[in-house]
């Protein structure tokens, strides 16, 4: 098999004309040549062909690269030549001494034209030389035994070795090439076709593996014979890895999106944005006003919204058989409100998250309450797969009414159980009157059967008769208002005045235990708004807990109910006590329900009272006092409220 001289990325870079002093010494040594040649042709008497020696001169200038250099010796030569067959013969005549002249011009001339074409080919070589090094990729040349004699900057960087440690290696040993493939396939459409295109494994210096995408070429000689082979490569290892990353994350995405057990659905928003860019060019800035201002827009946007893919639970919560029938227009399929899709249209420009709680209608006929959140992708980003994801919440709205229907039953019982604890001070609260109505009724009837009826005594009995009658009918309106099970309504009241209300309705309470009351309600605290019957219920607990804590102490006995502006919660209203305290194993669950420290007791007191509270937007807590005793107290955020009025 023919063998080529190695060749490296230099071989093919010298310069068309040597630098400095060589190419002096080349011109030099042409001219003392050519001086020689016409000295021995023109004064000796030599016979044969001397001036073919120009030839020697001619190759010895054009060495220097010069195109200038080449034709000036060759034209030089050749007037040398008949300068000399001129000097020596006179005028041309058809002769030997005439041959040996018109061939030696023919040969120099010849030469001449052949050192331009070499010169012309060495630049074209150079440049492809300078092209091979610019490129970054790696690029290197083995002959048929599979030996590198061609190895650029490209490979350099790619391999590791240099060009001086990898020419003269072969390209097998060096870089351990391995296919994924079958080596004879690809060795076979390379000698077929004259390419092959793949990647292959290859080791670095480092002995560290890349993936190259290699690209072959098979160069022949104008026989046909096979010569070198030309391999291009570009490392893809990152972009390989990368892909495999993109892969993997994708495979984990389907399968979340697959396996998830609550809803995923996939929407193609791209018809709905082509619609947003046309409003934009006919002048809409305002998006969210022209939506307000055009309700007949969202129609259109939900049908112009696909769902391109769900997942399986989707199809369940849907009703389907099948995830094709829940695929196409949104309008077809599901019938959102126009208020939410409205709000996820606001945000579908510049990015931002639309989520919140709708109704839907199943496949089945079927009402669903549901969660969404759906995110819009930020920027110039396409629009064709928005994720929406979707939690049912039925059942816990379900569970929800059925706890809010249970806790006012509960609410129910514990009023009634507490106006059954209050029965001795009720009933002392309306006999009180009742007897002042017996009294002021019996003088009354005295003044009228006297033989002259006292009327002006009558008339102030008969007042007073309807006063206390007027306040046994203000009692039992409060025990009826506390038992009734009537829906409550939010109403702005005087605070002060349901506390003495409540007061009144434990009067027989406070008097039994012997028990001082205090109220100090700030003049600057707001009026409170919400359900006046259910706060006076929490008073009334928090009141009589109180009373019951201080009927076991032998000490002095104070019940103090404060209100006042509070700058973080509004109103703050705290229930102070100076009885036993709060145990230390009962307060991390004061609040719980059916937990009590009474035999007697229930346990949902307490736990009503806060759920009161919250659902009021406040909050209730517990402390003990320093000097014995607990305080109860609880808020009503300023949200809730108003300025007390000037």
């Amino acid at each position: 098999m023919t063998r080529f001289r190695p060749l490296h990325s230099q071989a093919y870079a010298p310069a068309t004309r040597p630098r400095g002093y060589v190419a002096a010494l080349l011109m030099g040594a042409g001219a003392v040549l050519a001086a020689g040649v016409f000295v021995v042709d023109t004064f000796t008497p030599l016979q044969s062909a001397v001036a073919v020696l120009y030839v020697v001169v001619v190759l010895l200038v054009a060495a220097s690269g010069s195109r200038r250099a080449i034709v000036g010796a060759t034209v030089g030569c050749m007037g040398l030549t008949a300068v000399a067959y001129a000097r020596g013969h006179g005028a041309p005549a058809m002769d030997a001494s005439f041959l040996r002249c018109a061939v030696s011009l023919g040969a120099i001339a010849i030469t001449g034209v052949l050192a331009l074409r070499n010169r012309e080919r060495m630049i074209t070589i150079a440049g492809q030389a300078r092209l091979i090094e610019l490129t970054h990729d790696s690029i290197f040349v083995r002959d048929m035994d599979d030996v590198i004699v061609l190895w650029n900057g490209g490979a350099e960087q790619l391999y590791g070795w240099t060009a001086q440690e990898a020419l003269g290696r072969r390209a097998s040993d060096l870089l351990g090439t391995a296919f994924p493939g079958d080596h004879a396939e690809a060795e076979a459409e390379l000698f077929g076709a004259g390419r092959w295109e793949g990647e292959v494994f290859q080791r670095r210096r480092d002995d560290r593996i890349v993936i190259v995408e290699a690209r072959c070429a098979l160069l022949r000689d104008e026989y046909g014979k096979p010569r070198v082979i030309l391999e291009a490569g570009t490392d893809v290892t990152g972009r390989r890895a990368a892909a495999a990353a993109l892969t993997e994350s994708e495979r984990r995405y389907r399968s979340m999106f697959e396996n998830a057990r609550f809803c995923f659905w996939e929407q193609d928003y791209s018809l709905v944005m082509d619609r947003v860019h046309a409003l934009r060019e006919e002048g809409v800035t305002d998006f969210a006003a022209y939506i307000d201002a055009h309700p007949e827009f969202v129609s259109e946007a939900m049908r112009l919204t696909q769902i391109v893919d769900v997942n399986q639970a989707t199809v369940r919560m849907l009703g389907a058989s099948r995830r094709e029938e829940l695929l196409g227009p949104l309008a077809r399929v599901l019938a959102p409100s126009q208020a939410v899709f409205a709000r996820v249209l606001a945000t579908i420009e510049g990015g931002g998250v639309a989520e919140g709680e709708t109704t839907l209608t199943n496949l089945r006929g079927e009402r669903l309450t549901v969660l969404f959140a759906l995110n819009m992708p930020l920027g110039p980003t396409r629009y064709d797969r928005v994720l929406v994801s979707v939690v049912d919440i039925t059942d816990r709205k379900r569970a929800e009414r059925a706890l809010i229907a249970v806790q006012a039953e509960l609410a129910q019982a514990a009023r009634i159980t507490a106006l059954g604890e209050m029965s001795a001070s009720i009933a002392h609260e309306v006999n009180q009157p009742l007897a002042a109505i017996v009294t002021h009724g019996e003088a009354s009837l005295r003044w009228l059967r006297r033989a002259e009826p006292n009327l002006a005594e009558v008339s102030q009995g008969l007042e007073r008769v309807v006063r206390d009658a007027r306040r046994a009918s203000e009692v039992v309106h409060r025990v009826r208002s506390l038992a009734s099970k009537e829906p409550r309504q939010h109403v702005h009241f005087d605070l002060g005045m349901l506390v003495e209300e409540c007061a009144q309705l434990l009067d027989g309470e406070l008097a039994q235990h012997r028990i001082s009351l205090c109220i100090d309600i700030d003049r600057g605290a707001p009026l409170p708004r919400g359900d006046r019957v259910q706060l006076q219920q929490v008073v009334v607990n928090l009141m009589a807990n109180a009373i019951r804590a201080m009927s076991e102490t032998a000490d002095a006995r104070h019940l103090r109910i404060s209100a006042r502006a509070d700058p973080a919660d509004g109103l703050l209203v705290e229930v102070e006590d100076s009885g036993t305290g709060i145990p230390e194993h009962i307060a991390p669950h004061l609040f719980d329900a059916f937990v009590t420290t009474r035999c007697d007791g229930m346990g949902m007191g307490l736990a009503i009272c806060r759920s009161t509270i919250e659902s009021h937007g406040g909050r209730l807590w517990a402390t003990n006092r320093p000097g014995g005793g607990a305080t109860f107290h609880f808020t009503l955020p300023i949200a809730t409220l108003e300025p007390t009025p000037a």
